[in-house]
Formats: structure tokens, C-alpha cells, sequence
């Protein structure tokens, strides 16, 4: 997945999108919600890339 950004197309890792489709579980990748995980997830909002990581990284058990 390719996402464009002051007229430039960045190429979005594999990690980050297992992410934001695990974690936006009824969105579309078109989706503003999924697109809005990208973006956050690609430190584009100001975020600590290394914190963001770790968060992707942390495994949240499911209780059933």
C-alpha cells in the first residue's frame, strides 16, 4: 500500500499494516479511520516512531 503525502506517494511497511487491519477490524484500507492508523503509525503526526513500534509490537491477550 502506497499513501500520498505533500504529493508524494510513501511505501507503508507490512508491520504497520497487519496492525491497522487487526486493529480497525470493519474498515475498508480507503477508510478514513484505517488511513488515519496509517498515517498516525507512520509518524506523521508528530508521534515517537520507536513508542509507535513498540506499541504495534505489544501483544494484547484475548480473553474468551
Amino acid at each position: 500500500m502506497t499513501i500520498d503525502y505533500d504529493y508524494q506517494n510513501l511505501e507503508v511497511p507490512p508491520d504497520i499494516l497487519r496492525y491497522c487491519d487487526s486493529f480497525v477490524l470493519d474498515a475498508e484500507r480507503n477508510n478514513l479511520r484505517y488511513i488515519d492508523c496509517v498515517f498516525m503509525h507512520m509518524g506523521e503526526y508528530g508521534n515517537d516512531p520507536q513508542q509507535l513500534k513498540e506499541i504495534r509490537e505489544r501483544i494484547i491477550p484475548v480473553f474468551e
